[in-house]
Parts: C-alpha cells; structure tokens; sequence
C-alpha cells in the first residue's frame, strides 16, 4: 500500500495484530499502519479506527461529552444531506447535464452526486421529520433565515447539481452546488465556515487520491470539482482541488502527508495563469 510492487510484499499476521512490508521494511501494529497510510499522528489514528469501531473517545481536559455530541448530530446530519440530494439526481436534467460533461453513471455513483430540487424548503422539511432540529440544520450551513424575516429558514442549494466534500477521513463535511439555471448570479455555491468545514483545511477529491499521491509520488491540484472527477475518471486519481478558496499553508501540509511533490494543472485562461503564480509562490 506504500509503493509499488510487482510481487507481493505485505504481510499481516491476524493473530500478532502486526503487518510488515518485505519491500520496504516497515512494520508495526494497526495503529502505526494508520498513521502511515493517513498521514496522521497517533491521536489521529486513534480517532480514525475508534470511528470504525463504533467506540467514543473521551480526552481528560479535551472536548467535553457535549461537544463531541454535538459534532457527532452534525456529521450524521451531513451524511443524510448527501444520501438525500443522491437520491433526488436519478432520471433528471441535472444528471444529463453531469453526464453531458462526460461523467459516467459510475463516477456520478462513486463521488455520490446529487440535486437540490427547485424549492425553497425540500431538504429542511425532510430532515426536519427525521428529527433534525433548525438549529442543527443552520450549524451544518444546509438552510439560511430570511432576510427581514426572522424566524422563517429556507434552503441553503436549490436547484443545483450537489458536489460533496469529504475531508481525508471520508466524511462529508459540505457541498458544493453547481447553478443549473442560466439566471443564477452565482455559478458555484460552496457550504459556509462550519464546525466541521474550514475551506483552508479541505482539498475536495483528497480522500480518494491520497493513496495514488501516496504511490505516484506527487499530487495534482487542479481547477474544480468536475476537473477533480474527469481525472479520476480518466485514470488520474492523484488529483485534488480547491473549494472555493486560495492555496493555504495547511492545504500544502494536508498534500505533503502523502508526497512532497505537487504538480499545478489550472486553467490556461488569464485567471488561471494569475491563480498558478500565486500558488507557486
């Protein structure tokens, strides 16, 4: 899983709870393998297969019950966003437009797209009746409160072909919502600052392409969310992009866990260009 190999090289003994790669000699337990293949330290391994595990974790000093609890609603809550905007795209314009752009039927599945209907209240209603409280719902940036209206929420994305964002862990932390309608003053809609969500933190695609960074030696930055998946699809699965915001420090130290190497692939327009010299600055 480190490098590339053409005979078989990793081994792991169930019985010891250990693994050793012939290839390069490492070796440990499942809490050094995590760390490895994440690019976390302890304390995130730690977090990582407790979540797979299905056990809490509870820091003396650290976060208390409450806000662990909290999070925990808001990532559940995100996850049922991106399971309800899925299940909305089947048999609609806006899956023939992703499908226009060249997305195939099984990366459109894979990276789990999805559409905000054209309404103002579909998703608040929905989550609503599943016990979501407003006040979660505003938390996870899904809905906003009307101006000059307080009290009445209406949906964040409406009618809008949905990209979700998963952090390096997997987990759905925000959207980004491509305007299907030619009106729309905003073509891309990305999720406000949450809990879970700091843009300067987050590479969309990175929780799918950190193992090809990792064996290909370098990432690919490129321009967007479709770029990222036409890529993927296209056999280049060691391709990330920004959501919405510059090149930060943490995402050059999100990128250099996996590799060193960083290969800017942006747009040959004006925009591009400038966004390029900044970034290699």
């Amino acid at each position: 899983p480190f490098h590339k190999e053409k005979t078989a090289s990793f081994h792991v003994s169930p019985e010891r709870g250990t693994w050793h790669c012939f290839g390069c000699g490492l070796g440990g337990d499942a809490f050094s393998f995590i760390e490895k293949i994440e690019g976390v330290d302890f304390k995130g391994a730690l977090k990582i297969l407790a979540e797979k595990a299905g056990v809490r974790i509870e820091y003396s000093g650290g976060p208390g019950k409450e806000e662990t609890s909290k999070k925990d609603r808001l990532r559940a809550l995100m996850a049922r966003a991106e399971q309800f905007y899925a299940m909305q795209l089947p048999g609609t314009a806006p899956e023939a437009y992703a499908k226009k752009r060249g997305l195939t039927a099984e990366s459109i599945s894979a990276w789990q797209l999805g559409y905000a209907p054209d309404a103002w209240r579909t998703l608040l209603e929905a989550l609503a009746t599943e016990g979501f409280s407003t006040e979660e719902l505003l938390a996870a940036g899904l809905i906003k409160e009307a101006d000059g209206k307080p009290g009445t929420y209406y949906d964040r994305f409406r009618n809008r072909l949905m990209f979700p964002i998963h952090d390096a862990a997997g987990r759905v932390v925000a959207f980004t919502g491509r305007a299907l309608s030619v009106d729309d003053p905003a073509k891309y809609l990305n999720s406000p600052e949450t809990e879970l969500y700091h843009k300067s933190e987050i590479l969309f695609g990175m929780d799918a392409a950190k193992d090809a960074i990792r064996t290909r030696g370098f990432a690919m930055l490129v321009e967007g969310q479709m770029d990222v998946l036409l890529a993927h699809q296209a056999g280049f699965k060691n391709a990330v992009a920004l959501s919405g915001t510059a090149l930060s420090e943490r995402h050059l130290s999100l990128m250099k866990r996996y590799s060193e190497n960083l290969m800017l692939i942006l747009d040959a327009d004006s925009a591009g260009l400038k966004a390029t010299a900044r970034s290699a600055a």
